[in-house]
């Protein structure tokens, strides 16, 4: 019979290879795993012979039990004979089938145990083995655990320092900040102070507006006419100078209503500026009509000459002052002032700078 042909006689499956065991009664073949040997014991210490004569379960269950003579409890057999329990002469009290059949299976069982002493031998060494690795492997984990502590400590002291050099940065930053700010406080301040500065040179300027432009006009004769309309005489030498400022428009390429350019007229003295705004003042209204100007009499205005930065402050300031129904948003003296209601009660707010605006008109102003 071929290899392929043998069937366990236990799970019924075919055994493809030599690791089996055959009955020495029921003649079946049983895998290894049926018979309850391991791969270990069947080819190290199971001897040839004990594979002859081995048994499967089946077949050791129904062996009859072996008579023991010996047994304490019961007397001992005189003339007994073990087959047919006879009686016998004394001279053959002994069975000779009996003795040799006690023999076999004292080997047999012998056998067993020496085979499960070499199992459990074998199974020791290999815990042994089992158990150096291990050893060998928590080692080296141990070493890496190790290292790797020691490499985040390494971590962990580069980090404080990086901590500590960010705080020292960040305690740099407020300070410079702080700077900064007192910085920008003085810049700002610095800024307001030269712009008083350079408005106060302005102390003997005015502004003439709305006065239509004429081409060769003598702009000196043309302020000592409006200033006797407004009821001011003028010497010749009260005016210093007057001229148009301002970037000159071209009608062909700016079609429509034009804005003419407004006259800056500088006065010998003060006090001459003072009566021509005072006059200004009370005669409201007051058109170019009689002036020998070219169009219709149109309205004209004198007003205080100021910086760039307060010209724009102030345009700034009567825009808002419109949008959040203030009634007075005025100049005086080269300076911006503020009113929300006439009389007494209300407060008059001075302008000096954008963060003026904020405080005055609210924050939403800036």
């Amino acid at each position: 019979m071929s290899n392929t042909d043998i069937i366990c006689g236990g799970c019924r499956k075919s055994i493809e290879d030599r690791r089996y065991l055959r009955c020495s009664a029921c003649r079946l073949y049983y895998d290894l795993d049926c018979a309850n040997v391991s791969e270990q014991r069947f080819y190290n210490t199971m001897s040839t012979d004990y594979k002859k004569v081995w048994k499967c379960v089946i077949c050791a269950s129904q062996q009859p039990k072996v008579d023991n003579t010996n047994t304490p409890v019961r007397g001992t057999a005189v003339g007994v004979t073990v087959q047919r329990g006879a009686a016998v002469d004394t001279s053959l009290n002994l069975d000779l089938d009996y003795m040799n059949d006690t023999a076999h299976n004292m080997t047999i069982e012998m056998t067993d145990f020496q085979a499960f002493v070499m199992e459990m031998r074998a199974f020791r060494e290999e815990m042994r083995e089992e158990m150096r690795v291990n050893r060998l492997e928590m080692k080296r984990l141990n070493d890496a655990i190790a290292a790797l502590t020691g490499r985040v400590t390494e971590c962990e002291g580069q980090v404080d320092v990086l901590r500590e050099r960010c705080n020292k940065i960040e305690a740099q930053l407020s300070a410079e900040k702080a700077d900064n700010t007192t910085l920008v406080a003085e810049i700002d301040n610095l800024k307001l102070a030269l712009n008083d500065r350079d408005q106060d040179l302005l102390f003997t300027d005015l502004e003439l507006t709305c006065i239509p432009e004429q081409v060769n006009k003598n702009l000196q004769h043309l302020i000592g006419t409006v200033a006797t309309k407004l009821g001011v005489e003028l010497a010749e030498q009260d005016v210093v100078s007057a001229v148009r400022v301002g970037r000159i428009l071209d009608a062909t390429q700016t079609p429509g209503v034009l804005r003419v350019r407004p006259i800056v007229v500088r006065l010998a003295r003060r006090a001459v500026r003072d009566r021509l705004l005072e006059a200004a003042r009370v005669r409201r209204g007051v058109t170019t009509e009689g002036l020998g100007l070219p169009g219709r009499p149109c309205q004209f205005f004198f007003n205080e000459r100021l910086t760039k930065s307060n010209r724009q402050l102030f345009r700034r300031a009567r825009q808002l002052g419109r949008d959040r129904g203030w009634r007075y948003v005025w100049t005086r003296n080269g300076r911006i002032y503020a009113r929300q209601y006439p009389g007494v009660g209300s407060v008059r707010h001075t302008i000096r700078s954008e963060a003026d605006l904020g405080r005055v008109f609210g924050l939403d102003a800036i």
